[in-house]
């Protein structure tokens, strides 16, 4: 009885377990010479079957139907000799007697080339396949060699495929664990064996075999980088993971008492001092832990005291920038611990530490100064803020001024003469009147309601 059909494959790399594997070895058998075919282990009749390396049964993925033609060769059980009639995993299941076929098979095809699993611990055969057969009868099975090839062993039976309802064979893997003594020598081959009977049953397709690898749990390696390694109290710093081995769960712990479990999140340091973070990865087969050294420095002090009309940053030994508030604008020149008001306004500082981290203070209220007006060095200006239009005095006729924004901008310039200037054209905010002709130059800060 001769039974015909056609199937096929691609290759497919996959988790096994849900776990990370590493290649050790594989083939495609897009290189035939790698193989040793039809090597007689038993009875072989006149139209006893073959292997052969061709894409007469041609791969494609696996879960799909087979097909032929497709330039993706695989390793397969054909028929031969006169009752033949096609090509790819087909095979002649005999006559059952009659005497006009005689089809026992039990053959074998090796690879020819010791592999190599010094250093693994545990090592996986994975394959796909397609291949019905008649169990028990006509099968194929897995072998394995720890001697070159001088002699082999059955490493698995292979089970009976399922086929597509167009009555191809469907392809699908199988994997199975090699034994304790395949692991850490250098001379492991592979092979299969295919055996059928001449009882003239059986149901194509025979078998088919591509994309044959050897596999180890992958080792997880615990790798991150950090946005930043010295930073300033109340900072964020984002970690990035860059692990290898297929990590799939994250657990960080950044050395101040908190933890995460994201693969890249972003932690802000509340505390100060040097503190040691932790990434531990796992990928179901090993875990790994690593750790970086973060150093936070303290934030510097920024509070205020307000006493003889003057107002004061309480930390020493830093740099600092006085500004109003709430526009936060910078008072030119008031970079000074202390800094004396001339108008009733809102104020804080910017404190810069020697550690390079810097803080702004509570905004504090100045409302007790008198009169509403600016004076520096005999020069005045009334009132101070203003609506419309201020004057100042204490300056010699005809003295260049310029009025300038926060940012520096010039909006009115002239010379001194009746010494009212008249601002109604101007926007309510901040200004500086910057009065040439001195030593040094003025600059006198104004607010226009």
């Amino acid at each position: 009885m001769l039974r015909i059909l056609h199937a096929a494959l691609i290759t497919l790399v996959i988790s096994f377990n849900g776990q990370s594997q590493t290649v050790v070895w594989s083939d495609d058998f897009e290189t035939p010479a790698s193989w040793t075919l039809n090597v007689a282990n038993g009875q072989n009749d006149i139209d006893a079957n073959s292997w052969f390396i061709s894409d007469a049964e041609g791969g494609v993925a696996a879960g799909a139907c087979g097909t032929a033609g497709n330039g993706n060769k695989t390793l397969h059980i054909g028929c031969q000799g006169t009752w033949c009639a096609g090509t790819g995993a087909i095979y002649n299941a005999g006559d059952g007697g009659l005497g006009f076929i005689f089809a026992n098979t039990n053959k074998r095809a090796l690879y020819n080339s010791n592999i190599s699993t010094i250093g693994y611990a545990a090592v996986t055969l994975a394959f796909d396949y397609i291949g019905i057969g008649q169990a028990g009868s006509d099968f194929a099975s897995a072998l394995y060699s720890i001697d070159g090839g001088a002699s082999w062993n059955v490493l698995q039976v292979i089970p009976e495929g399922t086929t597509c309802p167009n009555g191809q064979g469907q392809w699908q893997t199988l994997t199975a664990a090699l034994p304790g003594a395949c692991l850490n020598i250098n001379n492991l081959r592979i092979g299969f064996q295919w055996v059928n009977n001449n009882d003239g049953a059986g149901t194509d397709p025979s078998f088919a075999v591509n994309n044959v690898r050897l596999t180890t749990p992958s080792q997880v390696t615990s790798v991150f980088t950090m946005s930043n390694s010295t930073l300033c109290q109340g900072e964020c710093v984002t970690f990035t993971d860059a692990s290898t081995g297929g990590a799939n769960s994250w657990l960080w712990d950044f050395g101040d008492g908190t933890t995460s479990t994201d693969q890249n999140p972003v932690h802000c340091f509340a505390t100060s001092g040097s503190l040691t973070c932790q990434l531990t990865v796992s990928n179901g087969s090993s875990s790994n832990t690593s750790s970086q050294v973060i150093t936070i420095n303290a934030a510097p002090g920024v509070g205020l005291a307000y006493q003889d009309g003057s107002v004061s940053a309480l930390e020493n030994n830093a740099f600092y920038q006085w500004v109003l508030c709430p526009s936060m604008t910078a008072i030119p020149g008031a970079t000074s611990q202390t800094y004396t008001p001339t108008i009733n306004a809102s104020y804080a500082v910017v404190v810069l530490n020697a550690a390079g981290c810097s803080d702004t203070s509570q905004c504090i209220t100045v409302s007790d100064l008198g009169l509403a007006n600016t004076s520096s060095g005999g020069i005045s200006i009334f009132p101070n803020p203003f609506t419309d239009a201020f004057t100042f005095s204490g300056i010699p006729e005809n003295t260049p001024f310029r009025l300038l924004t926060a940012d520096g901008k010039v909006v009115m310039q002239g010379y001194s003469s009746s010494n009212l200037v008249d601002c109604k054209q101007l926007s309510a905010g901040c200004y500086f009147l910057s009065l040439s002709g001195f030593t040094n130059e003025k600059m006198l800060l104004l607010i226009k309601e």
